[in-house]
């Protein structure tokens, strides 16, 4: 019989109202009654949210390295769901650069998902970050708390940067709590024949602000931070 293996570090648990709670998540639509984390509570501040594709391509992944490192560069915090592709890419990068970077889990911080970023998730609460939920320790992820999650994603961040995003997607529908919270949307645009980048091209024709070079994605940082 197996062992479970569990992130190591300082375990909080911060309940809506306290004074550690994070005033970005006060204000949006449902805010969650209780976060639980592993980490430093700390980390938990406005920054960057990047998502994408979890299925990325080379173009996907590529992008959401270059621009979480840069990010994480000036100090910002990396805030991403953890997942496979592009969120983990994200991690990655802001931890290549010594940053700080949050993942927001579906399930509760005992039962992570993807459990294959164990090592990943513990390399982020030994560099100063976070892993949290809003569901208890040991909730099994369901499909439908992916969801809830991604308003926590968008929530906790001043702006979300969606690098490759289909239709419909999980991305897709972060970036819709994202523009409910009142955050910045900003978008990497893909090619117009890629599946993955339908979502991103769409939030363009909508009005999303476009991210077309290192030059574009500075001067938004420094326009949102």
């Amino acid at each position: 019989m197996s062992v479970k293996k569990c992130l190591k570090g300082e375990r909080f648990e911060i309940e809506q109202g306290s004074a550690l709670y994070p005033q970005n998540l006060a204000t949006i639509p449902r805010p969650p009654k209780k976060l639980y984390g592993i980490g430093d509570p700390a980390a938990l501040q406005p920054g960057l949210a990047v998502i994408g594709a979890r299925k990325a391509t080379p173009y996907g992944a590529g992008c959401a390295r270059r621009f979480a490192r840069i990010a994480a560069e000036k100090g910002v915090v990396i805030i991403s769901g953890g997942a496979r592709g592009c969120d983990s890419e994200a991690h990655r990068a802001a931890l290549s650069v010594a940053g700080r970077t949050v993942a927001f889990l579906g399930g509760g911080c005992d039962e992570l998902y993807p459990a294959g970023h164990l090592t990943l998730f513990q390399r982020m609460v030994d560099a100063g970050g976070a892993v949290v939920s809003e569901q208890s320790w040991d909730v099994q992820p369901l499909p439908y708390m992916f969801r809830e999650r991604n308003r926590l994603i968008a929530g906790l961040a001043q702006a979300v940067l969606i690098v490759e995003a289909g239709l419909p997607s999980g991305t897709f529908s972060t970036a819709d709590e994202a523009l409910d919270a009142g955050r910045e949307v900003l978008v990497v645009p893909g090619s117009i024949t890629s599946p993955v980048s339908h979502g991103s091209n769409h939030l363009l024709f909508q009005g999303a602000t476009p991210i077309i070079d290192d030059e574009s994605f500075e001067e938004a940082l420094f326009r949102v931070f």
